[in-house]
């Protein structure tokens, strides 16, 4: 019998003509997320060595937004609103989140400035 590995908490997706990872999505599993209680909090360290800053699961978005700033302050980088609730599907009770990208990376950002989720792309 083959051992199986089972990863719940992060997201890992293939090209299937290349079969190469394209994109990992790590999940938080923040209480308020839309996500919360479907996945695992994935026990991530994102060093980023030029701004000084690691960013984990536990971190706001106001510990590391300089990265998405000039500088002379100014934002560089504006979300993009994400509102998982459809048409059918009545209003998002947890609200929109806030996409921010740079460097490969997006960070999915709530509105009490918790991260929802990080995609690192190729």
């Amino acid at each position: 019998m083959k051992d199986k590995i089972l990863i719940t908490d992060t997201d890992i997706l293939f090209n299937c003509k290349t079969r190469r990872v394209i994109k990992f999505v790590l999940h938080t599993n923040i209480p308020g997320h839309y996500d919360f209680g479907i996945y695992s909090r994935c026990h991530f360290n994102l060093a980023l060595e030029k701004e000084g800053i690691v960013i984990d699961p536990y971190s706001k978005f106001e510990e590391f937004n300089n990265i998405f700033t000039n500088s002379d302050g100014e934002v560089t980088t504006k979300p993009v609103v994400l509102n998982r609730g459809g048409p059918n599907e009545g209003e998002n009770p947890f609200g929109a989140t806030f996409c921010y990208g740079t460097n490969q990376m997006i960070f999915e950002v709530m509105e009490n400035g918790y991260i929802g989720s990080v995609i690192l792309f190729e």
